[in-house]
């Protein structure tokens, strides 16, 4: 997605409080420290930053680095937190100003802005009332500014356990801004123990993609229902992908995805927080990464699965588990059918992390994990942040192979050439780095990848 705002490659969480710091922009050179960028593709890279305390300054840059315009917007206060969106033809940018309320609704204001012209501004008193509760996810096609609601206030519907949510899709025309709404048709949630709901995945061309994740942990099974719809709120296909991790059991942890409820006047609500004591409703809760993570390739529509993992299943109570012992990750990549390609899966062996190194007395919201596809270099970068330890792994984007830990590439039979480390490689064997579960190769590898910028989702 052109909307997605690109962070750094380092997993960087500045306090335990790192959803705000998210929410907000991260460091991007010294000229302008709180800068945000988005990759335009072959159109440049807009870059978008506070000069003083109600300015803002927006900026697109040719690929080779040369500024091509400058545009000045006024925001509504200094308090105001600002998101920038762009079409997937990169033609038109959207500046959001959110301002938060300490008593209500904040205010929206959104700044349209095309090959440096300002077209329109237009300022939204109550978001919540005209748009529904909660909002999840904003994002543009070629045709439409969409803001994906909840009509229901999360923080009160989440004790109607089993009810179903209704999403709302809010349209702005980019023609003209004329406004309207339409309701999301998803299918039934169904019954579950965890009580899953619906989140925002990303979009592929046309094509926009909600996904309900759900767990089996007494099978060891991780179940997906994907649902593809288009601008007019209707389910054009439906995915089922259920995977059981190859010789991993699943743990909780947390999957930062930055497509789903990032925006500031939502409030995440479908995830339990975990304590030395038991279990307890987390005031942070998050609704798209309870278990494990989806994320969405929105440039050749395949999907990944991972998680960290431990040797042993919980059973069926979750609760009971025993000092949270873990032990490893896995990672899987599936085609735009949901079919698998391959899975990979690794180990901790004590040399570069141990389960030691999974902090025990850490609770599983603070075990946090990302993904970022670096397709120009056909590389997955994996990141794990547990407490204030962090660990980088890079693999192989078409077979799934280990490529590098930390910095430091790996000695592979494999004749592919790692391009984001410079170290030299260390060897790995059966108690290398990582003990490794081979990748299985599958059908389906010979995707297209199309160059983009990395960018990991914390």
């Amino acid at each position: 997605m052109r909307a997605v705002v690109i962070f750094t490659l380092i997993f960087i969480l500045i306090s335990q409080d790192w959803l705000h710091a998210r929410q907000r922009s991260c460091s991007a050179g010294q000229a302008s420290k709180s800068a945000k960028l988005v990759d335009l593709g072959q159109e440049g890279i807009l870059e978008g930053f506070t000069r003083e305390k109600d300015q803002f300054i927006l900026r697109q840059y040719h690929p080779g680095g040369k500024a091509l315009w400058e545009v000045q917007l006024q925001l509504a206060s200094g308090r105001s937190v600002v998101e920038m969106v762009a079409s997937p033809a990169s033609q038109d940018t959207f500046v959001l100003d959110f301002t938060p309320s300490l008593r209500g609704p904040g205010t929206l204001q959104i700044h349209h802005v095309q090959s440096g012209t300002v077209r329109r501004s237009l300022s939204v008193e109550d978001q919540q009332q005209l748009m529904g509760e909660s909002l999840h996810a904003v994002f543009a096609d070629d045709s439409y500014l969409y803001f994906l609601t909840a009509e229901h206030n999360p923080d009160k519907f989440r004790l109607l356990k089993g009810q179903q949510m209704n999403y709302l899709l809010n349209r702005f025309r980019i023609a003209d801004f004329f406004f309207d709404q339409v309701r999301l048709a998803l299918p039934e949630a169904g019954e579950s123990d965890q009580d899953p709901k619906w989140t925002f995945a990303g979009q592929v061309g046309q094509e926009k993609y909600m996904v309900l994740k759900d767990v089996d942990l007494q099978t060891n099974m991780l179940r997906c229902q994907i649902a593809a719809f288009d601008a007019g709120g209707r389910i054009t296909r439906k995915i089922n992908l259920n995977y059981a991790p190859k010789d991993h059991a699943i743990r909780p942890s947390l999957h930062v995805d930055d497509n789903d409820r990032r925006f500031l006047l939502a409030k995440d609500y479908n995830y339990p927080g975990y304590s030395s004591f038991g279990p307890f409703p987390s005031a942070q809760g998050f609704g798209i990464g309870a278990y494990f993570g989806l994320r969405l390739d929105e440039q050749t529509g395949a999907f990944y699965i991972s998680g960290l993992s431990g040797n042993e299943s919980f059973g069926k109570n979750p609760f009971h588990f025993k000092a949270q012992q873990y032990s490893g990750f896995y990672l899987s990549k599936f085609n735009a059918d949901g079919q698998l390609i391959w899975e990979s899966g690794h180990r901790a062996d004590g040399k570069i992390i141990a389960e030691e190194d999974f902090q025990k007395r850490v609770r599983p919201v603070n075990k946090q994990s990302g993904i970022a596809l670096a397709a120009e270099t056909g590389e997955i970068h994996y990141a794990i942040r547990i407490g204030s330890s962090s660990f980088g792994f890079v693999l192989d984007e078409e077979e799934g192979e280990l490529m590098a830990v930390n910095g430091m590439p790996i000695q592979r039979t494999s004749e592919k050439t790692l391009t984001s480390a410079e170290t030299n490689p260390v060897p790995v064997s059966g108690k290398g780095l990582f003990q490794m579960i081979e990748p299985a190769a599958l059908a389906g590898k010979e995707q297209k990848h199309a160059a983009r910028k990395p960018g990991l989702t914390f």
